[in-house]
């Protein structure tokens, strides 16, 4: 019999249409039931400005991490039944949605499928998967690139302080 390892993966959720917490807290509950011993570290919940067309609401983000026995492509098989399961509807790409679950990090793989990247595209230059993760794990570095999440940060988001809060707080942005 093989034994799978378990592997430390990164994922990352979103939402900017309907209840959108509620869509963060059932996305979270959801993924708790692949994670060994339903245990999951979150880190904090960022409100963040839309990408994409049109005008849109502002986004709910948060980086969640738990270790797991399931393969990359059965996360993200996992990942996209959740989104239907809440609510997704299909929509063309940086559209609101109802609920994004990415998968971010598996490990240390570097995983360049036509169906699955991981690390996952352009996560290294947005303020709404940087700023949560960093809130996750302050000293994040890149298990691939080995390069740190904070200068990334300083880097490719150089407004990110006006792009993503915590969720919650009082808000003044001149965008």
């Amino acid at each position: 019999m093989t034994q799978v390892l378990p592997v430390t993966v990164y994922v990352a959720l979103g939402s900017n249409l309907g209840d959108r917490s509620s869509a963060l807290l059932r996305a979270r509950n959801w993924l708790s039931k692949i994670a060994l011993e339903g245990r999951l570290e979150e880190g904090g919940i960022y409100e963040t400005l839309p990408v994409g067309p049109g005008v849109q609401a502002c986004h709910l983000n948060q980086v969640v991490r738990f270790e797991t026995t399931l393969s990359p492509d059965q996360i993200l098989i996992f990942a996209k039944e959740v989104e239907f399961w809440l609510g997704r509807r299909s929509r063309p790409r940086l559209h609101p949605r109802e609920i994004d679950i990415d998968l971010l990090f598996y490990g240390d793989s570097d995983i360049n499928l036509p169906h699955l990247r991981v690390p996952h595209p352009g996560w290294a230059a947005r303020s709404f998967v940087l700023v949560p993760l960093l809130d996750l794990e302050p000293e994040f570095v890149c298990p691939v690139t080995g390069v740190p999440g904070r200068a990334l940060l300083e880097e490719h988001c150089p407004r990110w302080s006006t792009e993503a809060w915590v969720f919650g707080s009082p808000l003044a942005v001149a965008v």
